[in-house]
């Protein structure tokens, strides 16, 4: 957002402006929803410590936590594997701007492009990090998968991004 602010100044290519302000309502909108994701990341992990501390005393508690504890990982998995989803919407928006960027603004775009990259890196490792803790082979799998599609996207998305500007 700061590096589409400071579109229209010195150095700009022409269409630059436009640019800035065609992409700054689409990564306002992946803010908004990125911003409750924090808030549920924090909540399925005090979800998972909750059922950690349920009784194990019968053998339907012991049922009852495991139930619990499966579905807090679940949703421990599930929360960074969609901020990786809604963080790589903003992968378009950064190529619109790369390709008409203001040229005082390169290193800012290098650096929002790392960020990004960085971002959906760190939710990616959060994902792997919680899937041995799910009982499924086949949702292991899945979500896996999954993840590892979305991180090799950005990666490689990152990469043009970074030689584009570089160039």
């Amino acid at each position: 957002a700061v590096v589409s602010t400071q579109s229209t100044g010195y150095g700009s290519k022409k269409g630059s402006a436009e640019a800035m302000r065609a992409v700054l309502p689409s990564l306002h909108k992946t803010v908004d929803k990125l911003t409750p994701l924090v808030d549920a990341d924090a909540m399925a992990f005090s979800n998972y410590l909750a059922a950690q501390r349920l009784p194990q005393q019968s053998a339907d508690e012991v049922e009852r936590r495991e139930e619990a504890l499966e579905e807090a990982v679940l949703t421990i998995v599930h929360v960074p594997l969609k901020i990786m989803e809604v963080a790589g919407e903003c992968w378009e928006a950064l190529d619109k701007l790369v390709t008409s960027h203001n040229t005082s603004l390169k290193a800012d775009l290098q650096v929002a492009v790392r960020c990004l990259e960085t971002g959906i890196w760190s939710a990616y490792k959060s994902v792997t990090f919680n899937l041995g803790d799910i009982k499924s082979e086949e949702v292991r799998t899945e979500l896996s998968t999954k993840a590892k599609v979305l991180l090799d996207k950005s990666e490689g998305i990152a990469a043009r991004l970074l030689s584009a500007l570089d160039g």
